[in-house]
């Protein structure tokens, strides 16, 4: 798998910013909160600070310490005593996934996205912080924005259903080919 998007970071940054408010309404959709939904204003102000956390930190690591940091930054004031934490295992098991030289930052970001999804690696916030960390990734390498639009979501998770049941790699082509945003630039 290629990266879809080859940009500076500066050039990812800048479309980020200008489609941050539907990033955060999908993540938003994604994570099931409703507009009645009396937490949604608390979690749009979650994804804000993650996404500002990501936009405005590049010399911030893409470890497992930043994972956990936007864990808490998305979970913040929605739940008490969610787990926030990984163990030794996950530690070597994630940082071997990002320190892949053979492949494409995109598809790093993808496996880790994945990983973090099949594991459950917290008790609550898993889609928020698969996201939010793959999108570390990919706006730190300018590959592109990982999103689920509203009408794919159904979809999506159907797909990471066979994905978890079955192992089916169809997800990932499924993502790049759906999901993947970027600017349209003119060369």
């Amino acid at each position: 798998m290629i990266n879809k998007y080859t940009l500076s970071r500066a050039q990812e940054v800048k479309f980020v910013r200008q489609n941050l408010d539907e990033f955060i309404a999908n993540n938003l959709s994604l994570s099931r909160y409703s507009d009645d939904d009396p937490l949604k204003a608390t979690a749009k102000a979650n994804f804000e600070d993650a996404y500002a956390y990501i936009l405005d930190h590049p010399e911030v690591e893409n470890d497992y310490m930043c994972l956990l940091e936007l864990h808490k930054l998305l979970m913040k004031d929605l739940d008490s005593g969610i787990k926030s934490e990984l163990n030794e295992e996950q530690i070597a098991e994630l940082s071997a996934m990002i320190n892949q030289p053979a492949k494409a930052n995109l598809e790093i970001a993808l496996d880790v996205f994945l990983y973090i999804l099949d594991r459950r690696l917290f008790t609550d916030g898993d889609v928020r912080a698969a996201m939010c960390f793959a999108n570390k990734i990919m706006v730190d390498n300018g590959c592109g924005f990982l999103t689920i639009p509203e009408t794919y979501k159904d979809t999506f998770r159907a797909k990471l259903k066979a994905y978890k049941e079955d192992n089916d790699p169809e997800i990932k082509d499924w993502i790049y080919k759906y999901c993947i945003k970027g600017p349209k630039l003119d060369y």
